[in-house]
């Protein structure tokens, strides 16, 4: 989810700039003791589905900015928009989708900081779409 935070928070970064940080390709650990590499990589549309998926959580985003108003009514958490540049969709559809995926990676770093059940897998994998 740090990727897909950072893509949908940062303006001018890519797909292709947020899994190649700096040049240097994201992908995985060869295990100890492995004769060859493990030379699988994380590809750009594989963030790409990342961020859809998470917009598309749009009852887990509801349910937890209800609980999160319970717990502080005060809270002006449910006013974050979650705006996304311009150049990250091609349609208005893609935009609501981007802006669910950045509004619930929102509500994710404060539920997390705050309740002892990570939002992720525990409270979100049990939300049912009514």
């Amino acid at each position: 989810m740090p990727l897909a935070k950072s893509y949908l928070e940062n303006d001018g970064q890519s797909y292709a700039r947020t899994v190649e940080p700096g040049g240097v390709t994201t992908g995985y650990v060869t295990p100890q003791g492995q004769a060859s590499i493990d030379e699988r990589r994380l590809w750009p549309s594989t963030l790409h589905r990342w961020a859809f998926w998470l917009g598309m959580q749009v009852v887990a985003l509801r349910v937890g900015l209800q609980l999160w108003a319970e717990h502080d009514p005060r809270s002006a958490l449910h006013h974050f928009l979650g705006a996304v540049a311009p150049q990250k969709h091609r349609s208005p559809r893609a935009e609501e989708i981007l802006k669910s995926a950045r509004q619930l990676l929102n509500l994710i770093d404060h539920w997390d900081q705050t309740f002892p059940e990570k939002f992720f897998p525990r409270f979100a994998t049990k939300i049912r779409p009514p």
